[in-house]
């Protein structure tokens, strides 16, 4: 018999609810994915604007880096791992996403006032704050409205917002900052939140924990954090799914933040042609890999849980030379050739990632889990990766003579973590089976 976590009530038979939640669940995912997009253009838009905010205000790479990632990092990371537990004991997630949503768009918006750069690593710190609500809320409230069958798939489609941001959000803001300044692109792409934001509190419901399953869970107190690890330490999987979550956002998260500057400084591009380009490739190719990569990873992996893992570490591993060829390419058309590759599979391993916590965490961890993959991903790709590439560059530039060159040279260096990656996500599927909860493993195999 499965043992019942700490702070948890045994299941109940049913579960009542007094609406039509598989149907108010669909309206639930179409508001994740638009808190998501601005999310993800309020957390992105700063990478078109790195060379002007250098200029202005005469900061170094690795300033910028950490201005960027580090700040943001540091605090999404730790009010994420709190929001979690506070989730975990019970919290209302609505209400969790319309506050965090608010705060980060008002943030994002004074990031376009700042006067120094401690000002604007104040302000991205606070995006950071707001942001760290988002994941493990969203995650679970989807987690609760859709069974393990499902959720790869699901969590692709809300995942949309990522790439879609920058899709439509890039060019547009890149156009905002040539015709009117960075400062104004940032507050032009804050605001919209405000009006979201009051839109989830007013019209989004709250679903009963284990709502999916059909096991009501009525939530006490959240899971001892120590309990929590103890899980994490046990199952193969999570620790080789936490390695792999990091090294490939080493590369693909830290890589993404500094390639529209590459292509500023090594094509001269203006900050409009270097918007509407990379949002393009990136918004693109990012909306058919969050989608087509969940809907793959659910057509194979509910027959095999494996291949949640397995199809991730294939694609780490194509993204690769495609990568390399991209920033040694002389020719701006040929780049962007080669940077589709990569720029579609970059993400496929998130869908399933995320899905796959919430099928190894039993109900009153779910949360935190997510948060600890979650939380490597962002600490390793915004807090490490962008600080270390910016300092790479530097070193590079200080010996080539050419900012161009050394950026090159600092992102081909970071590569080396796709084929890492690749091989900590070849490790997950080989546990995976053994690793997920019982009430789960009976979902698998069941199509």
């Amino acid at each position: 018999m499965p043992e019942v976590a700490d702070g948890l009530d045994a299941a109940e038979p049913a579960i009542a609810v007094d609406f039509d939640w598989k149907r108010h669940r669909k309206y639930v995912v179409f508001m994740v994915f638009i808190a998501f997009f601005l999310n993800s253009l309020d957390r992105n838009i700063i990478t078109i604007l790195v060379q002007p905010i250098k200029q202005e205000f005469h900061l170094m790479d690795w300033q910028m880096g950490m201005m960027t990632g580090l700040t943001f990092a540091v605090f999404y990371n730790i009010v994420g791992l709190g929001t979690a537990r506070f989730i975990d004991g019970g919290a209302i997630r609505r209400n969790i996403i319309a506050g965090g949503l608010a705060l980060w768009s008002i943030a994002t918006a004074l990031c376009g006032v700042a006067q120094n750069f401690w000002q604007l690593a104040l302000f991205r710190a606070s995006i950071g704050v707001g942001e760290g609500t988002f994941g493990p809320a969203s995650m679970t409230t989807i987690s609760d409205y859709y069974g393990p069958n499902e959720r790869a798939k699901t969590m692709g489609t809300y995942l949309l917002g990522l790439p879609l941001g920058s899709l439509v959000g890039l060019p547009a803001g890149g156009w905002v900052a040539q015709h009117y300044g960075w400062r104004a692109a940032l507050m032009v792409v804050g605001m919209p939140g405000l009006i979201v934001a009051l839109i989830v509190r007013l019209t989004m419901r709250e679903p009963p924990r284990g709502l999916s399953e059909g096991k009501a869970i009525k939530v006490t107190a959240p899971v001892p954090v120590a309990q929590v690890f103890r899980v994490v330490t046990r199952k193969r999987t999570v620790v080789h799914l936490l390695a792999a979550a990091s090294l490939s956002s080493f590369s693909t998260v830290g890589g993404s933040a500094w390639f529209p500057t590459f292509l500023q400084r090594d094509f001269g591009l203006s900050i409009a042609q270097v918007g509407t380009a990379w949002g393009i490739i990136v918004g693109l190719t990012g909306a058919l890999c969050a989608f087509g990569g969940g809907w793959l990873a659910d057509r194979f992996g509910s027959k095999d849980p494996k291949y949640y893992m397995r199809l991730p570490a294939i694609t780490m591993m194509i993204s690769l030379p495609f990568y390399l060829l991209a920033t040694a390419a002389g020719n701006f058309w040929l780049c962007l050739a080669c940077l589709i590759v990569p720029s579609a599979l970059n993400n496929s391993w998130i869908p399933a990632g995320i899905a796959v916590t919430q099928s190894l965490a039993p109900m009153a961890m779910r949360a935190l889990l997510g948060m600890f993959v979650t939380m490597a991903a962002n600490l390793v790709g915004y807090g490490i990766a962008q600080p270390a590439i910016g300092a790479l560059s530097d070193l590079f530039t200080h010996y080539i003579g050419n900012d161009a060159e050394g950026l090159r040279w600092a992102l081909i260096v970071s590569s080396v973590c796709y084929p890492w990656a690749a091989f900590h996500f070849w490790m997950a599927s080989r546990t995976i089976g053994r690793d997920m909860e019982p009430y789960e493993v009976g979902a698998f195999g069941s199509q």
